[in-house]
């Protein structure tokens, strides 16, 4: 399946399979909306499959946002499709604990 981004508000949904293929232009498009203005969210519920790259990529988005002060959101750790994931690259960490 082919990744979709929707955005609505400032979130920013993520629906289909996110992997080493695409995270890349997830991450380019996720990098023109991060500023220290304006707050973004960015919603993995959707998201049917992560392999290893995605997560380690999207670790390095969150690290991103905090050193140049932006605020982002990540949430969808209730995703079982990509917990396993998470869990076996302890990258959890990076998901907001308040659900949207």
């Amino acid at each position: 399946m082919a990744l979709q981004i929707t955005e609505t508000r400032g979130m920013f949904s993520v629906f289909g399979e996110l992997n080493s293929a695409n995270v890349n232009i997830l991450a380019r498009h996720m990098q023109t909306y991060l500023s220290n203005t304006n707050p973004v969210i960015l919603n993995l519920e959707r998201v049917k499959k992560l392999d290893v790259t995605a997560a380690h990529m999207l670790r390095e988005m969150y690290h991103s946002a905090m050193r140049d002060n932006s605020i982002l959101s990540i949430v969808g750790l209730s995703n079982s499709n990509i917990l396993g994931v998470l869990n076996k690259t302890k990258t959890s960490f990076i998901f907001s604990d308040d659900r949207i």
